[in-house]
């Protein structure tokens, strides 16, 4: 694979990763142990690779784009990265 292919893929997740965990809200963020910290960032860099891998195989097919993208939300509404019950 040619590097600037690469370095167009790769970017584009870690800008997204960074944001994503500077919108959590904090408050879940003050009461977890490092390793729930971990999953949490796990689970948010996984969802933009996830993301990244719709827009790469749906480009212009808006429709099917879109379930890819609902499929993602599913998943991570069925295995949130924190227990609400803390």
């Amino acid at each position: 694979m040619k590097p600037i292919l690469i370095i167009a893929i790769v970017i584009p997740i870690i800008i997204a990763t960074v944001f994503l965990v500077q919108s959590m809200p904090q408050q879940n963020l003050e009461n977890i142990s490092e390793e729930q910290s971990d999953e949490v960032a796990w689970q948010l860099l996984q969802k933009t690779y996830l993301e990244q891998e719709c827009r790469e195989q749906y480009i212009g097919q808006p429709g099917q784009l879109d379930d890819c993208y609902d499929r993602i939300d599913e998943e991570q509404r069925l295995n949130p990265p924190i227990n609400s019950q803390q």
